[in-house]
């Protein structure tokens, strides 16, 4: 876990046994349990985040910035999504500490513990702040946060100054920032002759600004937050690592839906024109192919009649073509196709590849595909057929269709062509069904 630290030098004059000396707190981000002084607060009921500071005589005073802070709050970035769910997690992992040990009483301390849990906790760049200050136990509503904390006067104030002053030209105060600018926050207000008078107008105040502390007398904890910056959250490991949780799950769902609205977004099959009619024509040659004619299928009461020839007469072959074109849709140039016969007396005939060659059949988007089907073997006599043109993104498993088609329909004898066109179109969505007839013909179908 990355650790960021934020420090806050608290002036005491109030010592008695101690010259005039700066406390030196800082806080930093801790996971649970990761001292044992967080499983020692445990057993002796100790708020974990302050309890470093009772060496030093500042429990209280710590716990009344942790209540402070916690009523305040700070803003969640807007992809914190920990932050979001577990409330007050920004402060959960603050840690309260002292580096040099003095025996502190007085409430002096509480502005500047409320500071270094703000700033570390925050997003604020400052980390190096002074000051001194009493927050309130109660909170106000006011123009600037509806729960903010009042920051009451303390004694001494003047003394403090004064003592910034003599450590900051003794370079004992920061020396290695000593071009760098300093806050010192003070209450607005201090007392004397039990009357209150302006910080800001201190001469130290003056004196202190030559030496680049800039003296902020604040009324409110909200006015602290909003010099330093320090009204929104950081991001927590616990945010990156549930940001990208959610992230790779949102884009694994995300992709799933593309997927299936790829995968299931309809692909438009257009007839094409053979002879007169948008839909399969007839196709009849001679034995040695030399001799081609193209005819609509002739109709009886609005059904199309295919002929089918006997045996015994040999001069004629039939089948069926059609023309036919696939729309491009978006990433599919190229579809899987799959031509399928249904006969109440044949069963289902389904191919798709070439008998030539073996592979699959394939269309290219927006391009007339012409395809021709011999029929005499197919297409029994007196039979109701259905003719089924299917495409998809993906290839057709022929076999697999074959099989779950026979354990449906091997015991239907002559088959259900409605239900049987309803498995094919559920498992080839995508499809185009055509239904003819096929009848027993003695007319030549060869133009002389």
């Amino acid at each position: 876990m990355q650790t960021s630290r934020s420090t806050v030098y608290i002036p005491l004059v109030e010592l008695t046994d101690q010259p005039n000396q700066l406390l030196e707190i800082y806080c930093e981000n801790q996971s649970f349990g990761q001292s044992e002084l967080d499983t020692k607060s445990l057993d002796k009921d100790w708020h974990y985040i302050a309890a470093e500071l009772r060496r030093v005589g500042l429990y209280e005073d710590g716990l009344q910035a942790i209540n402070s802070v916690r009523k305040l709050g700070l803003k969640i970035p807007y992809w914190a999504v920990y932050q979001k769910f577990k409330k007050n997690s920004w402060l959960d992992n603050q840690r309260l500490h002292s580096v040099n040990v003095l025996d502190c009483e007085g409430e002096s301390a509480q502005l500047g513990l409320a500071i270094a849990l703000l700033t570390n906790a925050s997003q604020s760049k400052a980390h190096h702040v002074i000051a001194t200050g009493k927050l309130s136990k109660d909170t106000f509503k006011n123009q600037h946060h509806n729960h903010d904390v009042a920051i009451e006067s303390v004694g001494g104030i003047q003394q403090k100054l004064q003592l910034l002053i003599e450590k900051r030209r003794s370079n004992t105060l920061l020396s290695e920032l000593s071009d760098e600018d300093l806050y010192c926050f003070t209450p607005y207000y201090y007392q004397q002759d039990d009357r209150d008078h302006l910080v800001i107008e201190l001469p130290e105040v003056k004196e202190l600004e030559k030496l680049n502390v800039h003296v902020k007398p604040v009324r409110w904890l909200s006015d602290v937050a909003k010099i330093l910056k320090a009204d929104v959250s950081r991001h927590l490991p616990q945010d990156k690592w549930l940001t990208t949780g959610v992230s790779f799950f949102s884009t694994l769902i995300l992709t799933g839906c593309l997927y299936l609205g790829w995968w299931y977004y309809p692909i438009q099959i257009q007839m094409l024109t053979g002879n007169k009619n948008a839909e399969p024509f007839l196709v009849c040659t001679n034995q040695d192919d030399s001799e081609v004619s193209y005819y609509d299928l002739k109709r009886d009461g609005g059904i199309p009649i295919f002929p089918v020839f006997s045996k015994k007469n040999s001069d004629y072959n039939t089948g069926l073509a059609w023309r036919m074109m696939v729309d491009k849709t978006l990433f599919s140039q190229y579809y899987y196709t799959a031509f399928a016969h249904l006969g109440e007396k044949t069963g289902l005939k389904i191919i798709n590849h070439y008998s030539e060659t073996g592979k699959e059949i394939k269309l290219v988007a927006s391009e007339p595909f012409e395809w021709y089907w011999g029929m005499q073997e197919d297409a029994a006599q007196n039979q109701d057929n259905i003719l089924l043109l299917a495409v998809q993104r993906t290839p057709i498993d022929v076999d697999a269709i074959n099989r779950d088609f026979l354990e449906r329909f091997s015991s239907d004898s002559p088959l259900n062509l409605l239900a049987a066109r309803d498995f094919l179109v559920g498992k080839l969505p995508n499809s185009y069904t055509f239904s003819y007839q096929s009848h027993l013909s003695h007319s030549p179908c060869l133009k002389n």
